[in-house]
């Protein structure tokens, strides 16, 4: 049966690939660094304690107990360690750097399964072990402060000295990656946004077509108000052929994205807007588009344009316009909202009754859910 166990976030050193910037509060995906450590390890512990030796403050606002090396040379893992071995409040205690946050949700579980015997272990991905991923017993006190005594900061021959036992996590070892630097930081994130963006459902997409004209925009006016009276929360594409821009010359985003940013994103309390210069672009992707909602936060992106796109539509038609009807039609479309009896197979929808377009579109994206 597995005791209850101290967990330990080591963030007390120098951290010289990060400019010198403290590792822990390194924001990652806006959060700090040691807080995506302490997410997933504070479910796998009995108590949570921080090791620190810069921002003590900050830390503190964690409410969680900081403790300091014993000493104030930066003196390497070791003297974390020992520090909090000796303020733990239980036997066994459980130490991850700040830097990997992605290590094994099952790291305590596996690691107290895994060491047999010994007093001490740690883990290994089945071609480098990562000590400082470890299971140590507060009896390990006094053999730890001698061996920093005697001036050894070497954390592996340490674990060798006490029997610790190596127990394999090769089913896993991209969980050990470390980040030592902003850029191992930024590649990071943008590993886990690919994961994210693959792993969910994409939104359904909705396309609205018609002539130019006809009130593609005066319709969905009126229709979006009706599906978020629904509960369905809405979000929009619009194509547009003219040279569209919504920022204003003489506007410090203006002036900074001509200078050459690729993206720049505005923000304000009420809302915000990332501008993406396309100029290299050879087209535009409705699929990459459709990539930059939050699929969280949204049931259903309305597409008004991109006709030629093979997603399902929406085609709007009025007798006025005295085009043919059927250069509208494509496999694609699903209904038709028109302002005449028209001669065709699909569902007809009244274009002067947006209720009865806001009601097609509720059941249709019941059906596809």
């Amino acid at each position: 049966m597995q005791p209850k166990i101290s967990g330990v976030i080591l963030a007390g050193g120098l951290a010289t690939r990060m400019g010198g910037n403290d590792k822990g509060l390194t924001l990652l995906n806006g959060l700090p660094l040691y807080k995506h450590i302490a997410n997933k390890l504070r479910p796998q512990v009995d108590e949570l304690i921080l090791s620190a030796n810069r921002n003590l403050e900050i830390y503190r606002q964690s409410r969680y107990q900081v403790i300091t090396d014993l000493t104030p040379d930066f003196s390497g893992p070791l003297a974390g360690m020992l520090a909090t071995l000796k303020s733990a409040s239980h036997d066994w205690v459980i130490f991850v750097p700040c830097d990997v946050p992605d290590f094994p949700a099952d790291l305590v579980a596996r690691l107290w399964q895994g060491k047999q015997q010994a007093l001490a272990a740690y883990a290994d991905d089945g071609n480098r072990t990562h000590p400082t991923l470890a299971l140590l017993h507060r009896s390990l006190v006094f053999q730890l402060s001698s061996y920093l005594a005697d001036g050894d900061r070497k954390l592996m021959l340490f674990m060798h000295k006490i029997g610790a036992i190596a127990v394999q996590f090769a089913d896993n070892p991209t969980a050990f990656t470390n980040l030592n630097t902003p850029e191992e930081c930024q590649n990071w994130e943008h590993i886990q946004e690919i994961k994210k963006m693959s792993t969910k459902p994409p939104l359904p997409l909705l396309g609205i077509t018609a002539y130019s004209g006809t009130g593609k925009t005066t319709l969905l006016k009126k229709v979006i108000p009706l599906l978020r009276q629904r509960q369905i929360r809405v979000g929009l594409i619009k194509h547009t052929h003219h040279d569209m821009d919504i920022d204003k010359p003489g506007k410090d985003s203006y002036e900074l994205r001509k200078a050459g940013a690729k993206q720049t994103l505005v923000a304000s309390q009420q809302r915000w807007a990332l501008m993406t210069e396309t100029s290299d672009s050879p087209a535009l992707d409705l699929n990459y588009l459709a990539n930059r909602f939050d699929s969280d936060s949204l049931d259903l992106i309305l597409v008004e344009g991109f006709k030629d796109e093979p997603i399902n539509k929406i085609a709007l038609y009025r007798r006025i316009i005295n085009r043919p009807f059927s250069d509208l039609l494509d496999q694609h479309v699903i209904a038709v909202a028109s302002d005449e009896k028209l001669e065709t197979a699909l569902p007809q929808l009244n274009i002067n009754q947006p209720e009865q377009v806001a009601d097609f579109i509720v059941n249709w994206l019941n059906i596809k859910r």
